[in-house]
């Protein structure tokens, strides 16, 4: 099948190719500590907020700190984690590394992400998955939310077709504002909403991407 450059495949980041929760729970849990504020990042706790933008997480676990103190302590725990994550990287979901090869024969691949800037980078150049995918976006960069940075990858790279790969609710809903069909990563951190497709594993993603272009 010959490559297709103005059909796409979008990705979230985590609970959709990696899980990073243990890495950035060390992280934050260091800068906490830096700065004294007496709570504890479990990486049970930090899977949890997977997904949500930095401000959210921060409203989340930091409500009692005022918001310029949290704005600072935010941006240390986000470079703290990229700076853990070029060292150690996360957890790929098994089967990731050869399907992003796969689909990346037959379609253009992105990633849009609720991250800040740096963390994506991270992701590509820990795994080696940096050729594979040509382009990125995260809110951390536009300031836009998940749906926002999925058009712009879209117009940004002439794609007229595309579909959106997440795990979570908020990224189906984020797919849907954008127009595009949304796969379920099963396999993730999301449960118990019902999406129009699902994939129980990375490797099933390729076969549910070509009926979806063929429909």
């Amino acid at each position: 099948m010959s490559f297709s450059p103005h059909t796409g495949v979008i990705f979230d980041l985590d609970g959709t190719l990696w899980d990073s929760s243990y890495q950035v729970g060390i992280a934050w849990q260091e800068v906490f500590l830096r700065y004294n504020v007496g709570i504890e990042v479990t990486k049970e706790r930090m899977a949890v907020m997977m997904g949500r933008t930095v401000p959210e997480i921060g409203e989340a676990i930091l409500p009692h700190i005022e918001p310029e103190k949290r704005r600072e302590i935010l941006k240390a725990c986000c470079d703290e984690e990229v700076a853990r994550l070029d060292r150690f990287g996360g957890r790929l979901y098994e089967g990731v590394s050869e399907t992003l090869v796969a689909l990346s024969g037959r379609y253009p691949l992105f990633i849009v992400s609720n991250c800040e800037d740096g963390y994506i980078q991270s992701f590509m150049n820990y795994h080696g998955t940096a050729p594979l995918i040509k382009d990125i976006e995260c809110i951390g960069r536009t300031g836009l939310h998940k749906g926002g940075n999925i058009k712009l990858i879209c117009q940004r790279n002439g794609l007229e077709k595309a579909v959106y790969v997440g795990d979570t609710e908020r990224d189906m809903h984020a797919a849907h504002e954008a127009g595009l069909p949304f796969i379920h990563a099963a396999y993730g951190f999301g449960k118990g909403f019902t999406p129009e497709y699902s994939a129980a594993s990375p490797r099933e993603l390729p076969g549910i991407i070509e009926r979806i272009f063929k429909e």
